[in-house]
């Protein structure tokens, strides 16, 4: 079918892996384009990332033009000093616990925890990612199954399984006033599918997992940031979308 761009008034972004360069640095094209289709097309945009609320705040202060941040994998939403938390604390808390005692010899706290309220991340210390996610994701499915764990692709992240951007872009719809319909989602890992799933139209740039690939309706050439500046170009130049 073909989605005509004119229909679509928000972009919900993720930031790692998606307006990111391949150090995992800002895309400074990328973030152009945001300016772009802020000042040109009068889109709201939306950052929606795994990082800690405090941090992408401060990202999107320094881009400009955000309207709204959706923190923590869908944890928190807000601006500012104006939040709304989603899911529970406590779960998230133990979860952590759980993971400090038993896997502390493989995997370290991110930094970011100390100012996380939802969302639990942790870094690899030794070994390879996908064998410490299939560790802890072993255990914690036997000692607090209410607790879901997931691999951004840059860190593994324990929370409330109610808890998603999925969820929390719904939310964020009935705050800025839009239908889901009117708004283009953009990731690349499996912490962005059910957000991609929700949108009127969800892109997974060139590198997304495999989970976000099958999910999206529409695939970038372009890798990270490279492939937002592609359908940003396609929005700017008001490009029929055909899937």
């Amino acid at each position: 079918m073909k989605m005509k761009i004119e229909r679509i008034k928000c972009l919900a972004i993720d930031v790692d892996g998606t307006i990111t360069d391949e150090k995992n640095n800002l895309d400074l094209k990328a973030v152009e384009m945001i300016r772009k289709l802020k000042e040109k097309k009068k889109l709201k945009i939306i950052l929606a990332s795994g990082n800690a609320y405090p941090v992408l705040m401060g990202i999107a202060r320094y881009i400009g033009g955000i309207d709204l941040v959706i923190a923590e994998n869908g944890g928190i939403i807000g601006w500012e000093n104006k939040y709304i938390i989603l899911g529970e604390r406590t779960i998230g808390e133990r979860a952590r616990k759980i993971i400090n005692e038993n896997f502390s010899e493989i995997v370290k706290e991110s930094w970011q925890n100390e100012y996380r309220k939802i969302d639990f991340a942790y870094k690899i210390k030794r070994g390879s990612w996908m064998e410490a996610y299939e560790k802890i994701k072993g255990l914690m499915e036997k000692k607090l199954p209410e607790a879901k764990v997931v691999f951004s692709g840059v860190a593994i992240h324990v929370r409330d399984r109610k808890v998603n951007k999925g969820e929390a872009l719904k939310k964020a719809a009935e705050i800025l006033k839009f239908h889901l319909e009117e708004i283009m989602a953009i990731g690349d890992s499996d912490v962005d599918v059910e957000m991609l799933e929700v949108a009127g139209i969800g892109v997974a740039v060139a590198n997304a997992s495999e989970k976000a690939l099958r999910v999206a309706d529409i695939v970038t050439w372009g890798m990270r940031g490279k492939g937002f500046t592609e359908i940003a170009e396609t929005i700017l130049n008001e490009v029929n979308l055909t899937f």
